[in-house]
């Protein structure tokens, strides 16, 4: 398990719930890709300059390992 702040885990989170979802290129998503949490798609919104990702296999064991299920539904994303 990654120490990762509380922006990065809601934004995996979310990723966990909704599937691919864009968000702009931010140090944020490149330090989640770098880990192998997320993945980008490879589809791309130029007008609003964002990337789509999608959760990897190691995303969902990170949230399992944090939270006990993948996607904890209406749980607050705590550090």
């Amino acid at each position: 398990m990654h120490k990762l702040p509380p922006t990065s885990l809601y934004r995996l989170q979310m990723l966990a719930e909704t599937g691919p979802r864009f968000y702009q290129v931010s140090v944020y998503m490149r330090r989640l890709e770098t880990l192998g949490l997320v993945a980008a798609t490879g589809r791309t919104d130029p007008s609003a300059d964002s990337v789509e990702y999608r959760i990897t296999d190691a995303g969902q064991a990170d949230l399992k390992e944090r939270y006990g299920t993948a996607a904890p539904s209406g749980k607050p994303v705590e550090p």
